[in-house]
C-alpha cells in the first residue's frame, strides 16, 4: 500500500480499500470475527473495506409498494403510513400469546405482531395516536391483516431517509443484515474516487460506470434489477 522512493513514503490512492474495516460505526471488536468468518473465510483474518464492498447483494427486497390497509394484497412486502393504537400486552402466565398492537388509516385496521417482545420498548417506539410508517411482510389471521415483527418502523423523518430498495446479503450466524448493512454502508463512505485503470474505450463501448459509481449501484440500488448478475454495474466490478 506504501511505496518508498528514497527516503519520501508516498500513499496510493488504493490505501483506503486495504485498511481495516473495524472501528466504524456499526463494527465494533465483537463483530470482527463473525465478518472475519463471512467475508475472508476464517475468524483470525480481519475485514478490510474492500471485503465489505465486494460482499454484493443476492437480491433486493422492493418496499415501494404503499397501499392503503384495505387495498392490502394477500402477501408480499409492504409499506403502510398508519395511526398507532390499542397496545395488547399477552397475559403474563402465557408468554406464547403474541404482543398486538392496532394499527389504522382511514380505510381500516392492521395488526403488528410480536412475539416475546418487551413492552416498554414497543411503547416507545409505537406510541399510541402517533403516526408510523411499517414496512414488512403482510400476512393474514382469521381473515384479518397483520404484519409480524415488521422491518421497519419509522417516523416520517426516518421514513425519509429509507431506502425503498433495500439489498440482501448473505449472513453468517449471529450477524444480522441490519448491521451487515450498516457496516457495508461505512465501508462505501471510505471509498475514494479512483483513476479509471482500463482503456476509456473499453467501458464506454459497454456503458459500464466508474468504480465508485458500480458500488453505488450495488449496495444503493435505484432499481431491482441493478444488482443482478447481468447488469452493467455488475460487469464493471468484474473487470475492476
Amino acid at each position: 500500500v506504501w511505496s518508498v522512493t528514497g527516503v519520501q513514503k508516498v500513499a496510493l490512492p488504493i490505501y483506503p480499500l486495504v485498511s481495516r474495516a473495524t472501528g466504524g460505526k456499526g463494527i465494533g471488536d465483537k463483530l470482527v470475527k463473525l465478518l472475519g468468518k463471512l467475508l475472508r473465510g476464517s475468524e483470525m483474518l480481519e475485514p478490510r473495506v474492500v471485503d465489505l464492498l465486494f460482499h454484493l447483494p443476492t437480491g433486493v427486497v422492493d418496499r415501494r409498494k404503499r397501499p392503503l390497509i384495505a387495498d392490502l394484497p394477500k402477501d408480499g412486502i409492504v409499506t403502510v403510513e398508519v395511526v398507532v393504537g390499542k397496545h395488547v400486552p399477552p397475559p403474563r402466565n402465557n408468554p406464547r400469546i403474541p404482543y398486538r398492537i392496532y394499527a389504522s388509516d382511514n380505510t381500516g385496521t392492521l395488526q403488528l405482531v410480536f412475539f416475546r417482545a418487551h413492552g416498554d420498548y414497543l411503547q416507545k417506539k409505537l406510541p399510541p395516536s402517533e403516526t408510523r410508517f411499517i414496512s414488512g411482510a403482510i400476512d393474514w389471521y382469521e381473515g384479518e391483516p397483520q404484519i409480524t415483527h415488521p422491518d421497519h418502523v419509522l417516523t416520517a423523518e426516518e421514513f425519509s431517509h429509507m431506502p425503498l430498495i433495500e439489498p440482501v446479503y448473505p449472513l453468517t450466524a449471529g450477524l444480522s443484515a441490519k448491521i451487515l448493512a450498516r457496516a457495508i454502508r461505512t465501508a462505501f463512505a471510505r471509498l475514494p474516487e479512483l483513476p479509471e485503470w482500463q482503456d476509456p474505450a473499453w467501458p464506454r463501448h459497454n456503458a459500464w460506470p466508474g468504480f465508485k459509481a458500480a458500488f453505488k449501484a450495488q449496495h444503493e440500488p435505484p432499481i431491482t434489477a441493478a444488482v443482478t448478475t447481468g447488469s452493467p454495474a455488475r460487469f464493471a466490478l468484474a473487470y475492476a
